[in-house]
């Protein structure tokens, strides 16, 4: 059985019920998903200062045999005075392009439900002005369009904003556990610089 063409014939349908909201909101799902891609991306280290991504990511995780990571990472940082302002810009490098992305994903995932509102109120403008109509069509099809119009809406934005607040939080909790886990190492190696 082929799924395709059934999904389709639902989105169509959908997209005919929901009117322009509904597609209002597919195209927001497309923004977050892009979002989403590249704060889990960001997090990965591209370019990041002295070691690779994945040694950074090891080290983080404070997998076993970090010693010799730690050990270059001391040397390239050095021991003079600089070594303070050092880890701070590889912080910087690290992590800031995710902190700066995150507002901006939450804020996106908040409104997909507020869009998801707005249908419910287009769709009772419609199911109202329907049973106010005194044209011969009948209203009942006006009524049930309208109604169609703000359930279909409200369920998309809920579809759309729960699981990828979910899915955002996930990823802020790991980036604030590997912020948590560099600063521990920040002072491993001050206090080693200190002894």
């Amino acid at each position: 059985m082929n799924l395709l063409p059934v999904i389709f014939e639902e989105v169509r349908n959908l997209s005919e019920q929901g009117g322009w909201v509904f597609w209002s909101l597919i195209a927001l799902a497309f923004g977050i998903c892009f979002a989403l891609v590249s704060l889990w991306h960001a997090m990965q280290f591209p370019g990041a200062p002295i070691l690779k991504p994945k040694e950074w990511i090891r080290l983080l995780r404070g997998k076993s045999g970090d010693e010799d990571l730690l050990g270059r990472l001391k040397s390239e940082i050095g021991d003079d005075g600089a070594a303070q302002g050092n880890l701070e810009e590889i912080e910087k490098n690290l992590f800031s392009k995710p902190e700066r992305r995150f507002p901006f994903a939450f804020v996106m995932i908040g409104v997909a439900p507020l869009i998801g509102l707005l249908g419910t109120v287009t769709g009772m403008c419609t199911t109202f002005n329907g049973m106010s109509s005194s044209s011969g069509n009948a209203p009942i099809d006006v009524i049930s369009q309208g109604i169609s119009e703000a359930l279909i809406t409200t369920q998309t934005g809920l579809v759309i904003g729960v699981p990828t607040f979910i899915a955002c939080s996930l990823l802020k909790s790991r980036h604030d556990h590997l912020v948590l886990a560099f600063r521990k190492l920040e002072a491993r190696l001050m206090q080693h610089r200190a002894a």
